[in-house]
């Protein structure tokens, strides 16, 4: 049966994330995250992709991105996955051995400034409820601690509304399952993304 074409609205960023096939890793080392930060920038050059956030787990990751058009997303991360693919087996040797993701990635809309805010503060704060760092900041692989790659090429555009001047404790403060829950919903169940608390009362 054929895929359904995907339909986006112009205009609007969206959460985008991707796990390993059987929730198993997708980095084993530090290279591989170079490698998907790399494969981020050739295919952002190549599309026009902005890039708002992003956050890179041992078994998945998460991006917000915002296309100038529709069509823009899924050419960008076509260009990503099968660039990221490539480099992966054959820095690991493992082409033809299996899928290295679950599936097809799967993004939400982001319709109005509070959700972009609430979802980045998501993003950034996944390794800190994940309880591998201190602050969100100290995790290496997401956009608190790297805005390039190893050879200087930026990854992020300036947000569609004005970041926080106090962003990083509002990332760094406890969330309520009241604030993740609808997001990590919306993603789950490929539905939008209908309501979030304020950032400000996390």
């Amino acid at each position: 049966m054929p895929r359904r074409r995907r339909v986006y609205p112009d205009g609007l960023a969206f959460h985008v994330i991707n796990r390993g096939n059987r929730r198993g890793r997708i980095f084993l080392e530090p290279a591989d995250y170079e490698d998907f930060l790399n494969s981020m920038a050739t295919a952002a050059a190549r599309t026009g992709m902005r890039v708002l956030a992003f956050c890179l787990m041992t078994n998945h990751w998460h991006l917000v991105v915002w296309p100038r058009q529709s069509r823009d997303l899924s050419g960008y991360m076509q260009q990503l996955m099968n660039r990221h693919i490539r480099v992966h087996q054959r820095r690991h040797g493992t082409s033809g051995t299996g899928h290295i993701y679950q599936g097809r990635f799967k993004s939400v809309a982001i319709e109005d400034e509070r959700q972009l805010l609430a979802v980045c503060r998501y993003v950034n704060a996944n390794p800190l409820r994940a309880g591998l760092v201190d602050r969100a900041e100290d995790w290496q692989w997401s956009d608190l601690s790297r805005q390039a790659t190893e050879d200087g090429t930026e990854l992020l555009t300036q947000w569609p509304c004005p970041r926080p001047a106090d962003w990083l404790e509002i990332v760094n403060r406890p969330q309520s399952e009241k604030m993740v829950s609808p997001i990590r919903s919306a993603i789950v169940r490929a539905r939008r993304l209908v309501s979030v608390a304020k950032h400000e009362k996390g």
